[in-house]
């Protein structure tokens, strides 16, 4: 699996009511279960490989170590695969690979085996990085390592266990990418392929069905980490130079059949919805480029009937597929210069056709465009491409970095310097990050997006988007802010962690509730039992002092008051694990 590559190459009751709090507008009046900061999203790609790849950057890092987690309000992971034909199948399981039992041509599916080259990804896929690799404790959300007899390991352990530290971070998994997308065209083709690859997806992703890969797996086993799908064809009815090798694509029939099996997937999560009582997203991965904008009716009204809302390509507008450097997400177009393109003019390609903004984030990018033997300026001519590197890498040079400012004063882009080896670097820092999202803000956009969180471990751009989106004036998306544990009041609380040893008195979160330890704790998980060392003080982002629900597991002194079934008691004397309403309790009405 590689990176993303360039697509435009030419061109409880309280707690309840916190939940509900919204930032309603009048074009999309009706609160929605999604996460915002202030009314914005700041969502991450996040690729599958980081985990176990060379930079290790695991999601514990991301999300435990740093404080990204403090930062984004939906992850989404990148990326699931769709099958090719029978042909490719058979073969497959011929060669042997995994996890291809009973997967049918066209769906979706998980296999042990990376693709042989561009272009034979038919039966690719990541199990290990997904859900089989073992993680240490060392390197594990809440410091427990993974054993040989569990169904569940890998990233999606690693996300099951995120979302207790963070029940309302929205987990989306991508389906396709740049290398992925081949089989999308013919999956799509047909009424009855739409209905079979939606199901499949659903069954894998929703439901959690995986595949039986190196003893983990099973029905059910990944139930309860995704909230939804990012769409990621790159790119429906597009030409072949827009295109991945290998692509299947049908220029006449996929922007129909694209648009048909965002309905059709949007039907059967909403079906699912009522037998759940969950609510389930779709996002999409938006093009940039004029001509795959058009080919996939990106911005037409029925697509965005089924979509909550979509991540811009906000990047690789120029990049070191030319010998002339330039800027890869210049705010503004310059008709001297790539035809024009600026963001300005990708976002317009979508408004003025009637998506409302809101609907948009805007796209930004972790990593960096480079060129060799190059001049200390944009749009002269180099010695050749570098290709990328990731933001991690950019700040650990010793670059000159120049912000760009138009003539009346507003960003335009940022780039940098290396005088040494004469490079020149196009990317996104905490400067441009901090000045786009404020644009963004400015066009009433519902928030930004960026590819890829696993090539900024520390979480610097996503700090610098969250900071400018919680300085704001109140934005645009329905749905409840995110709650931090650690920001309750009067509860300076730390995520638990099995390697943790606690005292009495310290204070931790898990599940969306803090936690206070009764006396020494190690290796007890917070909730688990109403006797153990840990005691309830409070919901997330509830004050302490505040009248809050009844908790089996916290210990109440006479006069404490709480909330149970709606009714307010007071206990007696001194309980633990009795239930209000009892017969000769210790509570009182």
């Amino acid at each position: 699996m590689t990176p993303r590559i360039p697509a435009l190459a030419v061109a409880g009751a309280l707690v309840a009511c916190l939940l509900a709090a919204s930032s309603a507008t009048a074009a999309d009046p009706d609160p929605t279960s999604t996460t915002t900061i202030n009314g914005y999203r700041n969502v991450g790609y996040y690729g599958q490989w980081r985990a176990t790849g060379e930079a290790k950057a695991t999601i514990k890092r991301l999300f435990v170590d740093t404080a990204a987690a403090e930062s984004l309000t939906h992850l989404n992971y990148s990326f699931g695969n769709i099958a090719g034909d029978q042909a490719a199948l058979d073969a497959a399981v011929a060669a042997g690979v995994e996890g291809l039992d009973d997967v049918e041509p066209f769906t979706c599916f998980i296999s042990d085996t990376a693709a042989a080259g561009p272009g034979l990804t038919d039966t690719a896929g990541d199990a290990d990085s997904d859900f089989v690799h073992a993680f240490a404790a060392a390197d594990s959300v809440l410091g427990i390592a993974d054993g040989k007899k569990q169904k569940l390991a890998g990233n999606f352990n690693q996300l099951k266990q995120l979302k207790r530290l963070y029940p309302d971070l929205k987990v989306n998994v991508s389906l396709g990418g740049w290398s992925w997308s081949k089989s999308f065209s013919k999956a799509v083709a047909t009424p009855e392929l739409r209905a079979n690859l939606a199901e499949s997806c659903i069954d894998l992703y929703i439901r959690g069905d995986l595949p039986l890969i190196g003893g983990r797996g099973g029905d059910g086993a990944a139930t309860g980490i995704f909230d939804g799908f990012d769409l990621d064809w790159e790119w429906p009815g597009a030409p072949d130079w827009a295109q991945e090798v290998g692509n299947s694509v049908d220029p006449v029939n996929d922007k129909a059949n694209f648009i048909a099996f965002a309905a059709e997937l949007r039907a059967q999560l909403d079906a699912l919805e009522s037998e759940t009582g969950a609510d389930y997203e779709i996002s999409a991965f938006l093009p940039a480029g004029p001509t795959q904008i058009s080919a996939g009716g990106w911005n037409t009204p029925e697509l965005w009937a089924s979509l909550d809302y979509g991540n811009l390509q906000g990047y690789d507008l120029w990049g070191s597929w030319a010998a002339e450097t330039g800027h890869q997400g210049n705010v503004h177009g310059d008709p001297a210069h790539n035809w024009g393109l600026g963001l300005d003019a990708v976002v317009a390609a979508y408004v003025d056709a009637g998506v409302d903004p809101a609907k948009l984030n805007l796209g930004l990018a972790a990593y960096g465009q480079g060129w060799r033997d190059a001049e200390p300026q944009p749009w002269t001519v180099s010695g050749g491409g570098l290709g990328q590197i990731t933001w991690d890498q950019l700040k650990a040079r010793d670059l000159e970095i120049h912000h760009e400012y138009t003539a009346d004063g507003h960003f335009d882009a940022t780039w940098g310097y290396d005088e040494a080896a004469r490079e020149f670097w196009s990317f996104d820092d905490e400067v441009a990050v901090a000045e786009k999202t404020a644009w963004a803000v400015s066009k009433g956009l519902g928030g930004v997006d960026f590819w890829e969180i696993g090539n900024d471990v520390a979480g610097d751009l996503s700090a610098a988007s969250a900071d400018v989106l919680r300085a704001a004036a109140p934005g645009p998306v329905a749905g409840a802010p995110a709650l931090l544990c650690q920001n309750t009041p009067d509860a300076a609380a730390a995520a638990w962690n099995a390697q943790t040893t606690y005292r009495g008195g310290e204070l931790v979160y898990l599940d969306g509730r803090v936690f206070e330890a009764q006396w020494y704790a190690k290796a007890d998980a917070p909730g688990a039992s109403v006797r153990g060392p840990w005691a309830t003080l409070t919901a997330c982002g509830v004050d302490p002092d505040t009248v809050q629900a009844w908790y089996a597991d916290t210990i109440y002194l006479k006069g404490d008051k709480v909330v149970h079934d709606g009714m307010t008691y007071t206990a007696q004397w001194w309980s633990r694990a009795d239930q209000p309403g009892a017969k000769n309790g210790p509570w009182k009405r």
